[in-house]
């Protein structure tokens, strides 16, 4: 089984689904406890002081809510390998009838597309209680704000008449190296789940910490006031070589993580997975 075979990847996604359907509803219900913390920030004022809820609140509750989607996204990489940490889990692993490749692409979905899916999901649910937690309780401006969330987080984009969003002034390049880093960060936890045994998270997250206070350093020192140069056109092509950086790390650690799950045996090591 040198070659991929779309067969036997199918029934390899069917197997991790039926085997992690219940991890997947766990997954939702905190996303969505997590999205509704934003929704409370907003409705508990409106409640107990009769404060008006208008569309600039509503703005909060998507920009909130996007940021705690940027961050799941992220932090869901380092689960990789979360059904595989005892020797019976990854001989289980180990004997289906799949090869490698199709077994990690598998792992890889469930943890970009399958993560991005479950986040809007969970969002909606959200959304749907606070719009219903609204009605009951008689607070004003009740709409939905799922697809102001959707271009938000996927488009980059705002309704100005619904929210009364003004023009960003951050130059596309920005954004461009702002993705990039997000597309990064996601490679690098997912590199940590599958290297590591142990605190995968904890190790991870401090390595991401101290990586990103040495970039801020590096953009504070070589471009002055960080605010000034994110706003500065001319500096565009510095983001977006910045940002296509990041990409090709990403996509280096996305190798190696594979290359980390192809060695993977039943007996590691008793820190990392080799």
């Amino acid at each position: 089984m040198d070659s991929f075979n779309i067969k036997r990847f199918a029934m390899t996604a069917r197997w991790m689904a039926r085997m992690h359907f219940k991890n997947v509803l766990s997954f939702t219900a905190g996303f969505t406890c997590c999205y509704l913390f934003p929704c409370m920030v907003v409705v508990y004022p409106a409640l107990k002081y009769g404060e008006a809820v208008t569309g600039q609140e509503l703005q909060r509750i998507v920009e909130m809510s996007s940021l705690v989607y940027a961050i799941g996204m992220i932090l869901f990489g380092t689960w990789i390998c979360a059904d595989m940490k005892t020797k019976e889990q990854r001989t289980q692993v180990r004997l289906l009838p799949a090869t490698d490749l199709e077994k990690f692409l598998v792992r890889f979905l469930a943890l970009t597309l399958g993560v991005a899916v479950v986040g809007v999901v969970a969002f909606f649910m959200a959304d749907l209680l606070r719009v219903v937690f609204s009605l009951v309780a008689g607070i004003d401006y009740v709409r939905f704000a799922l697809p102001d969330f959707m271009s938000y987080v996927f488009l980059n984009e705002t309704n100005p008449s619904f929210l009364g969003h003004t023009t960003d002034t951050y130059s596309a390049g920005v954004y461009f190296a702002a993705l990039a880093w997000c597309v990064w960060a996601h490679s690098l936890y997912m590199l940590g789940g599958t290297l590591l045994r142990r605190y995968q998270f904890v190790i991870t997250t401090a390595v991401h910490a101290l990586l990103f206070i040495i970039m801020s350093v590096i953009i504070t020192g070589t471009l002055g006031n960080p605010e000034a140069a994110f706003s500065d056109p001319g500096l565009t092509p510095v983001f977006c070589a910045a940002g296509t950086l990041f990409f090709v790390v990403a996509v280096v650690n996305w190798w190696l993580t594979y290359r980390l799950f192809g060695r993977m045996q039943v007996i590691n090591n008793k820190w990392i997975n080799l």
